[in-house]
């Protein structure tokens, strides 16, 4: 069944709209702002304004294994409670208007990655690598695992966008719990660095850095389609691409090594942690 919209404290807001995704033919579903807790100032629904004054919409997928909070941390942006999903297969789209930085934006968020396999969902996770004007590629704090699963998808898009300069954030999620990790937030910097992502550690149990890293993703967008004319880029010839596929293929050797965290960190750290500067 459809899961219910949560109240919004002081009325109703805007609400999401279920968007079906080409892989994924059934997944029409409705949710509403976070009943929760109210979002912070620069992250609220949008208000109806003119219909004649069509606002930005973007289209941001996540990536990353299974298990690692994906689902959770989009259940958080477009206010949906996980009893109600119980019932739902497949991945899920979720369309949510917000404010962020004073304008207006409609951000829809397609969980909708699998596992790799054979045959159509690898025709699938294609798409998914084509269709996106962000990602967000989250990986699990306590699961090295899917750490350097990250690491490889971030290579992976990069091969299947090599001529477009498009925001990727590194999501590390499950910070809450402490006693479990096997990712330190350095690492995480580290990888970002290399990979020329920017990063964010997030917790959807708590709900921490959840605003802020679709905020942020908002940001990047904008950043890089406002400099695109003034912003001059380096042709994506082959004497780049080989250098960051050397760049990439030797931290992942790094990383796989006994005793590697200690060499990620010598990687120079950029400003990957801000998500409002490029």
């Amino acid at each position: 069944r459809a899961s219910t919209p949560l109240p919004r404290p002081g009325g109703s807001g805007a609400t999401s709209r279920g968007v079906t995704s080409p892989c994924h033919p059934q997944l029409g579903h409705t949710a509403s702002e976070p009943g929760s807790r109210a979002p912070r100032g620069s992250c609220s629904p949008g208000s109806s304004g003119s219909p004649s004054l069509r606002k930005p919409r973007y289209r941001v997928v996540l990536l990353g294994d299974p298990g690692v909070g994906k689902t959770s941390l989009v259940n958080l942006f477009a206010g949906v409670q996980e009893r109600d999903l119980l019932d739902q297969h497949g991945g899920a789209a979720y369309e949510r208007r917000l404010i962020v930085d004073g304008e207006e934006t409609t951000l829809l968020v397609l969980d909708t990655w699998e596992p790799e396999q054979r045959g159509e969902e690898s025709q699938c996770r294609s798409h998914c690598l084509q269709i996106g004007n962000a990602y967000i590629i989250v990986y699990s704090v306590t699961d090295r695992d899917s750490f350097e699963s990250a690491s490889e998808l971030r290579i992976q898009l990069r091969r299947a966008r090599q001529a477009e300069d498009i925001p990727i954030i590194l999501v590390g999620n499950k910070t809450d719990l402490v006693r479990c990790r096997e990712v330190s937030e350095e690492e995480g910097q580290a990888c970002a660095a290399v990979f020329d992502c920017k990063f964010i550690e997030t917790s959807a149990a708590l709900q921490h850095n959840v605003d802020e890293l679709f905020e942020g993703v908002v940001r990047q967008i904008r950043l890089r389609q406002g400099g695109k004319k003034s912003h001059l880029h380096p042709a994506p010839g082959q004497k780049h691409k080989e250098s960051f596929s050397s760049r990439a293929r030797h931290f992942l050797d790094r990383l796989v090594a006994r005793n590697s965290s200690k060499a990620a960190l010598k990687v120079r750290s950029k400003s990957c942690h801000d998500l409002s500067v490029l």
